[in-house]
C-alpha cells in the first residue's frame, strides 16, 4: 500500500465518521426541538408533561426518519462507488 492509498483511506474514514456524526446530530436536534416546543405548549395550555412527552416522541420519530433517509443516501452513494 502506498502513502497515497493510505491517505485516501484515512480521508474516507473521516468522511464516513463525519457522516454518521451528522446523523447523530440530526436525531439530537430533532429531539431537543420537540422537547422545547412541547414544553412551550405545556406552559401555554397548562397540560404539564403531556405536550413535552408528545414533542419528545415526535422529535425522536422525525429524527430517526431523517437519519434513516441519510443512511439510505449514504448506502446508495457507497454502492455506486463500489465500496
Amino acid at each position: 500500500m502506498t502513502d497515497r492509498d493510505s491517505r485516501r483511506r484515512g480521508m474516507q474514514f473521516l468522511a464516513t465518521a463525519a457522516w454518521f456524526a451528522g446523523m447523530g446530530w440530526v436525531i439530537a436536534i430533532a429531539i431537543v426541538l420537540g422537547v422545547v416546543a412541547g414544553s412551550w405548549l405545556d406552559g401555554r395550555a397548562g397540560k404539564h408533561p403531556l405536550f413535552l412527552l408528545l414533542g419528545m416522541i415526535a422529535g425522536l420519530a422525525l429524527g430517526l426518519y431523517s437519519a434513516g433517509r441519510m443512511l439510505m443516501r449514504y448506502l446508495g452513494d457507497a454502492a455506486r462507488e463500489g465500496g
